[in-house]
């Protein structure tokens, strides 16, 4: 599957994972890392789905090269700090068994670099467990890409108070997010 649809799976992953409850305005490095490796493990588990699946190519190789890229460097730097482990390890986990298997390949073939290669590891790059679709007849793989865009949506509307926390700049948590106090206080109403 394109890039592309990894990289906005593994926004979709962070978003699903974090719990912005728990974490503070400046939590330590110990406090994220259990959510960030578990951000890593469902990337890879979210590709090998997603590569597995029948899917077309609907976008050139290298123009989703360069915007997968773009989408994760431009997410990873609007997202608030503490939660850049979470959104990094996400990405990596999505992308990192296409830069195992397919990394060597695509470069030698780009920059002639003469690199060793190796069989495929993961599984959804072999050809009998590919869903890659070479016959031109891709309405399933169009199905399926909008399944995809449609599961993610439900994430990020089901989860817009996360999304909203680990994205949204300069802003602390939102109030109603704290669990400590009566949610009527902050909806500017005096408590009794």
């Amino acid at each position: 599957m394109n890039v592309i649809f990894h990289t906005t799976t593994a926004i979709g992953v962070a978003v699903l994972l974090t719990n912005t409850r728990t974490v503070g305005t400046t939590p330590a490095i110990k406090e994220v890392m259990p959510t960030a490796l578990s951000a890593f493990g469902v990337g890879i588990i979210s590709h090998g789905i997603l590569d597995f699946i029948p899917h077309c190519y609907p976008i050139n190789s290298k123009l989703d090269v360069i915007a997968g890229l773009a989408i994760i460097l431009l997410t990873t730097w609007i997202c608030n700090p503490q939660y850049r482990a979470v959104v990094g390890f996400s990405f990596f986990g999505c992308i990192f068994p296409d830069l195992f298997d397919l990394g060597p390949k695509i470069l030698n073939k780009q920059l002639s670099l003469g690199l060793t290669i190796y069989e495929n590891v993961f599984p959804w790059h072999w050809y009998n467990y590919s869903g890659s679709i070479y016959s031109g007849d891709c309405v399933v793989s169009t199905v399926n890409h909008f399944l995809l865009i449609f599961t993610l949506a439900i994430i990020f509307w089901t989860r817009r108070r996360q999304l909203k926390n680990i994205f949204a700049k300069n802003r602390h948590h939102d109030i109603t997010d704290c669990p400590t106090q009566p949610k009527s206080q902050f909806r500017g109403k005096e408590l009794s």
